[in-house]
């Protein structure tokens, strides 16, 4: 099987992570978003995928280039984001008849097994993995029949009024038949544009949710709960080089002698934290220096932040500075 591995978004949720790398180069607990997710595809059957790149494209090109990969990969360079349908059509030479379309946004472990019958069953043009959601109107909500047909999209709704929490998750199984009639260079959205044509047309969408684990790297707040799910171990990355130990990775050089670490925690390389400090379930990135005597729980500590002295930070979710 093919696939198409959607890359080519700015990444702007995620700023400044995404300053001077591309979304899919951004690293989760030691391993690089692009890495998992291909290493993901290749224990799916995937055997070639395509994929796209706009902002800051050449990295991930040089990226492609120069990895040991299990699977074939094809480099589609996009001057502006064609959109992720816009994007698919100008592949389609390369995907065949039918192929899986993946948003490089997820870090994921979805089966394809159960898509793939419903699949087969309803004989759709295209079948969408779903996932729960908590925050509906940050999201694309499918609606369902009983039997797993699509019956609407709501792009987004508020979640006071949105009718059910399963949201697109990022992978479809799909048919070229769903975006041929696109003009090639033409931008074009799959939730916006193309699934309600479809629908209104008559012609069967599926959907489903497959189960396995989904998470989409888009704001600090998700990047920091899969940095941390990685690191408890619920999530094992595909990397075979990690050294984390109970939940610990420092990659930077420095002494810990006199700092306390609790929980999760991941300090990069070019980190600097002082002396007195105490940390749990913490993310500390490149170029961040923290000051004495801090205190910080559940924390994200972005690149090149200046923490001064004697700060403390405790926040379930979320804190950067």
């Amino acid at each position: 099987m093919k696939a198409m591995l959607l890359c080519a978004g700015y990444g702007t949720r995620l700023k400044p992570l995404t300053d001077s790398v591309p979304k899919p180069l951004v690293r989760i607990a030691g391993s690089t978003l692009i890495h998992d997710t291909l290493f993901h595809l290749h224990s799916l059957g995937v055997d070639t995928a395509v994929v796209n790149g706009s902002w800051m494209a050449d990295m991930i090109e040089d990226y492609l280039e120069n990895t040991d990969l299990p699977l074939k990969t094809l480099f589609q360079k996009e001057k502006e984001p064609l959109g992720t349908a816009g994007a698919v059509r100008e592949a389609l030479p390369f995907l065949g008849e039918e192929f899986l379309v993946v948003y490089g946004d997820n870090l994921t472990r979805q089966p394809l097994a159960p898509l793939m019958e419903l699949h087969r069953r309803l004989n759709s043009e295209v079948t969408i993995a779903l996932a729960p959601t908590g925050e509906p109107s940050s999201k694309g909500i499918v609606l369902t029949e009983p039997d797993g047909r699509v019956s609407h999209f709501r792009e987004k709704p508020p979640d006071e009024v949105a009718e059910s929490n399963l949201a697109n998750s990022g992978l479809y199984i799909c048919r070229n038949s769903a975006v041929e009639h696109l003009r090639k260079g033409e931008f074009s959205d799959f939730g916006i544009d193309v699934f309600p044509m479809l629908l209104k047309e008559g012609r069967v969408l599926a959907a489903d949710t497959p189960g396995g684990y989904t998470m989409d790297i888009g704001t600090g707040k998700s990047y920091l709960i899969a940095c941390h799910d990685i690191l408890s171990g619920r999530l094992t990355p595909y990397a075979t080089n990690s050294n984390i130990k109970d939940g610990i990775l420092i990659e930077n050089t420095q002494s810990y002698d006199d700092i306390e670490l609790k929980g999760t925690f991941w300090a990069e390389k070019g980190a600097s934290i002082s002396k007195g400090c105490s940390l749990e379930n913490c993310v500390v990135l490149s170029g961040a220096v923290i000051g004495t005597d801090c205190a910080l729980k559940n924390t994200l500590v972005m690149p090149q932040s200046k923490i001064p002295k004697r700060t403390i930070a405790d926040d379930k979710y979320l804190k950067v500075f």
